[in-house]
């Protein structure tokens, strides 16, 4: 489990935004199926969109961890049931757009894979640790070739409780090979460092994960402090350890001389 506990009234929260919206818009859902497998298998096929369906040559396994977009209706029981597996997961958001469901997906699946330097990598937007650092990166056409008219996108973050990005809603045409440049890619690779740190400090038997948004909240702060163009190797993960140990969060402001100190002892007993 990769964030913390839902709020326990985030479907209600759902259903009363859902009835809220006008004839004209619709919500739909987008969820990671990486996180939980063959989840969309549970679903009628005339009820959901597998984005990863769309990509050439796509297996069985590769739908299983697809991620899919479903209409979503605050009277559908079955489908609450069904969104109580995606628990501590990052992987549930809620669109609003006048869009059909099967064009938003079509607009969405052609962002799974984007191009960088030259290479094609599969685009983790439906992970939501990422989703508000890609927005971000994204130039305001990208953003509008992803979204195109939604206006609302809305997520659970890493405290288990929904955020809400509103969107300009603008027309856009799909494009068939989305690109990112070197400042886009990495701004993308700068955010997921933290979850790579907390990754390699439970491979060290750390319960990083009982409260993930903290762990991620001061990892961060542990990357922020660091220069990592001084650090030797395997500097960073020992001084997000020692720090994480220690349990307690610092101002950005108060970190740099907390780093200073701890990297002087390190060097000193190499």
């Amino acid at each position: 489990m990769l964030i913390d506990v839902f709020e326990k009234n985030w479907i209600d929260i759902l259903c009363q935004r859902a009835r809220q919206l006008p004839a004209s818009r619709k919500m739909y859902l987008l969820l990671d199926g990486a996180f939980v497998p063959r989840l969309h298998r549970r679903l009628p096929k005339e009820n959901k969109e597998l984005l990863f369906a769309a990509l050439p040559g796509c297996s069985e396994e590769a739908e299983d961890a697809s991620p899919f977009l479903i209409p979503f209706a605050p009277e559908d029981r079955f489908l609450k049931r069904l969104l109580g597996s995606c628990n501590r997961w990052p992987m549930v958001s809620a669109i609003e757009t006048p869009e059909t469901l099967g064009y938003l997906a079509n607009r969405m699946a052609s962002w799974c894979l984007v191009e960088a330097d030259g290479q094609r990598f599969n685009f983790r937007f439906p992970d939501t640790r990422r989703l508000s650092a890609i927005l971000k990166a994204l130039s305001p056409l990208q953003r509008a070739q992803i979204t195109g008219p939604a206006t609302c996108w809305s997520y659970i973050d890493r405290d288990g409780r929904w955020r809400r990005l509103d969107l300009p809603g603008q027309e856009a045409d799909l494009v068939v090979t989305p690109k990112l440049d070197e400042r886009q890619f990495a701004s993308l690779v700068t955010d997921s460092a933290a979850d790579e740190m907390l990754a390699m400090l439970a491979d060290r038997g750390h319960k990083v994960f009982e409260r993930p948004s903290r762990s991620h909240a001061l990892v961060t702060s542990a990357l922020r402090a660091a220069p990592t163009t001084q650090s030797p190797d395997g500097a960073l993960l020992d001084w997000c350890e020692w720090l994480w140990r220690q349990r307690h969060l610092h101002d950005d402001s108060d970190m740099r001389p907390v780093f200073q100190a701890w990297f002087d002892e390190y060097l000193c007993g190499d």
